[in-house]
């Protein structure tokens, strides 16, 4: 785990930013922007903003500070549309002069702020497939199950059954209002965010990179859902605070009474990355100590093959891509013992997957052993 700006030059060399190697992330501007940033090497008009804005700040991955300046000033450029980059940051354009408003940008007094305080958040509802996918596969009904997502930010995954999100399952297409609708929706953050908030809501977009118009349409959609009055008789989205890790999660799920006579499926995506291992030993026994209490309950873990490895040893052969870094594995209890498996396999940031070769056989005789 690093500390301030110690190994930040390393950092922007990190594969998950996508420069320069064969999965990109960001096209075009993000591109330029990070291989201007490496060109300061120790230049202090970088590092000088950086350290004072980090100082004794601790950073669980190796993408976490280049991606956090990044946002931070495209955070600025959304506030002010006379930012020395907002071509690149807004536009993803280009213009001359890169290196030189670069400095300016930098040189910014309201970055340090918002370096400080502000973290990377990852609001993808295309993840939402990793519910979607194994509810559809399970032929759930609507309102015959609870959703729980764990590390939900702002709670974009909860409700994308209320969307025309275009998703993709293998060769089959389909849009978010064909998911099955949860009965419960809620969502457990360190922090959750408060869309009705300008900022707060002006900080996803902020992390979104330019040039990427179908993930703003994605925001866009779910986002529209929070700030305007919950429609039907199903519960609204609950979006509570609570530390992932400490042991903890299992009771604070049972205490909101969620399952009652319901199937649970409890979703995670790009979480174990952020826990130390200490607290992702924690966290992996309070999940399995949650699933043994009830035979329909399931844990949908969406992460990178490097994001701290599974919750348990897979059952089936789920070897990753360079197009498909991400895997989704299910979790569950039959006759005491524990269940895991790999059902699809998908890019960071999309709203499609590929299927594991006979998972969906599989995951369906497994889950319905008697």
């Amino acid at each position: 785990m690093a500390v301030g700006i110690e190994g930040f030059r390393a950092d922007l060399g990190s594969p998950k930013l996508g420069v320069g190697n064969a999965v990109s992330q960001g096209p075009g501007a993000y591109d330029r922007l990070v291989m201007a940033v490496r060109a300061l090497g120790d230049d202090a008009r970088l590092l000088e903003p950086l350290a004072r804005a980090w100082q004794g700040r601790h950073f669980e991955t190796a993408y976490a500070r280049p991606m956090l300046l990044l946002a931070a000033m495209r955070y600025r450029a959304l506030e002010n549309p006379d930012h020395p980059l907002a071509l690149e940051l807004l536009m993803d354009a280009e213009a001359p002069d890169l290196d030189q408003r670069l400095l300016a940008a930098l040189a910014d007094p309201d970055l340090v702020p918002v370096l400080a305080a502000r973290s990377v958040q990852t609001n993808e509802p295309g993840r939402a497939f990793a519910w979607g996918l194994p509810a559809l596969t399970l032929g759930l009904g609507h309102r015959a199950f609870d959703l729980v997502d764990l590390g939900c930010s702002a709670g974009l995954n909860l409700v994308v059954d209320r969307t025309a999100i275009p998703y993709r399952f293998g060769v089959n297409r389909l849009a978010g209002f064909d998911f099955p609708s949860p009965e419960r929706r809620v969502g457990l953050d360190r922090a959750p965010i408060d869309l009705h908030d300008e900022a707060e809501s002006r900080w996803l977009e902020a992390c979104i990179w330019p040039g990427q118009p179908e993930r703003m349409e994605r925001l866009a959609a779910t986002r529209d859902l929070y700030r305007r009055p919950w429609r039907g008789d199903a519960p609204a989205p609950e979006l509570l605070a609570h530390e992932l890790g400490q042991g903890i999660t299992a009771s604070r799920i049972a205490s909101l009474g969620v399952g009652l006579g319901r199937t649970v499926i409890v979703y995670e995506s790009v979480v174990r990355p952020y826990l130390e291992p200490t607290a992702r030993a924690h966290h992996d026994a309070d999940l399995w100590g949650f699933l043994a209490g009830a035979r329909d309950r399931l844990w949908c873990v969406l992460e990178p093959a490097d994001g701290g490895g599974f919750p348990g040893a897979l059952v089936n052969a789920a070897p990753t891509s360079s197009s498909h870094p991400m895997t989704l594995s299910l979790h569950f209890v039959r006759h005491g013992e524990r269940v895991s498996l790999a059902l699809a396999q998908s890019a960071y940031h999309a709203a499609a997957c590929v299927i594991v070769p006979g998972a969906i056989a599989l995951f369906k005789e497994l889950w319905g052993a008697a």
